[in-house]
């Protein structure tokens, strides 16, 4: 018994001693202690990985420019199938689109970017192959905003009557040209615009149909349209010209406040209406009238 308790005391002491020396060390005043996962925790990085690619931000409400820019676009790459008013041909309408009023900037945009197979729409955002920026495809949004809570359109657009010949010397002043949407002139056909400005707004809005200077051997071709370009607006059509600057600006600002369908059983592309859709300001109005003169020789 007494040999056992002996025994018993030596073990007894060793652990002691091992616990004793098993004590921390010390450690350096200058490290900072590691910190510890909270009770119950496991280590993970999905906290600091993105869950999705980032999102194309929802625009800003659209500057007038923008929705001026975007027609431009749409005309040229979207018409075809949604019609130049909207108004849907082999692809759906978009004028008036229960679809474009709720769907939000991201879902629109992703749409036109990526396409949808389903329905035959192609990918437009370069990145896929197409043709368009992401900033052309948000301009293109902007403009699909002027076609809601429109009024509907005709089932069928009265085409423009055609233009009177030139006059003969001496002869009868032939009446100018008339858009095929009615409408009075606006503010802007009175107002003394900077040509200047103009000259920049005409490159970002204009130039795109009309070519950088409006020159008649740039014109883009508009099938379906019975002239079968758009027209040139320098020199512009002879009937719209007057020496006169007021009456000039109110022949050219009829078109630019209503816009309009060129005659032809289906035109490709249509002069927008960007004073009814406010997609322009009177006074960038009267700075393209005031451009447009300028370029025709008349100063306003």
């Amino acid at each position: 018994m007494t040999k056992r308790m002996t025994i018993a005391a030596g073990i007894a002491t060793a652990l002691v001693v091992w616990v004793s020396g098993c004590t921390a060390n010390p450690q350096p005043a200058a490290l900072t202690s590691v910190p510890s996962l909270a009770a119950a925790t496991t280590p993970t990085l999905i906290s600091v990985l993105p869950t999705s690619l980032p999102e194309i931000p929802e625009p800003t409400p659209a500057g007038r420019e923008d929705a001026a820019q975007g027609a431009a676009i749409f005309q040229n790459h979207c018409s075809t199938c949604h019609g130049v008013q909207g108004e849907g041909v082999d692809g759906p309408a978009l004028r008036n689109s229960q679809y474009v009023r709720t769907a939000g900037f991201q879902e629109v945009f992703d749409t036109i970017a990526n396409g949808r197979e389903e329905t035959e729409m192609p990918a437009w955002l370069q990145d896929n192959g197409g043709p368009l920026t992401s900033d052309q495809i948000r301009l293109v949004f902007a403009y699909l905003q002027t076609l809601q809570k429109v009024s509907l359109l005709p089932t069928a657009t009265p085409a423009p009557e055609e233009s009177p010949p030139i006059a003969e010397p001496g002869g009868p002043t032939p009446q100018p040209a008339r858009p095929s949407i009615e409408g009075d002139p606006g503010p802007a056909a009175d107002m003394t615009g900077d040509p200047s400005a103009g000259r920049i707004l005409f490159g970002s809005i204009c130039a795109a149909c009309h070519g950088p200077d409006g020159a008649a051997e740039v014109g883009l071709p508009n099938p379906g349209s019975e002239d079968g370009i758009v027209p040139p607006l320098n020199p512009i059509d002879p009937s719209l010209v007057s020496q006169d600057p007021s009456a000039f600006a109110a022949n050219v600002d009829l078109f630019l406040e209503h816009g309009s369908v060129p005659e032809g059983p289906s035109p490709r592309l249509m002069m927008p209406a960007f004073g009814d859709s406010n997609m322009l300001s009177d006074a960038q109005l009267a700075d393209l009238i005031t451009y447009i003169l300028y370029m025709n020789g008349v100063n306003r």
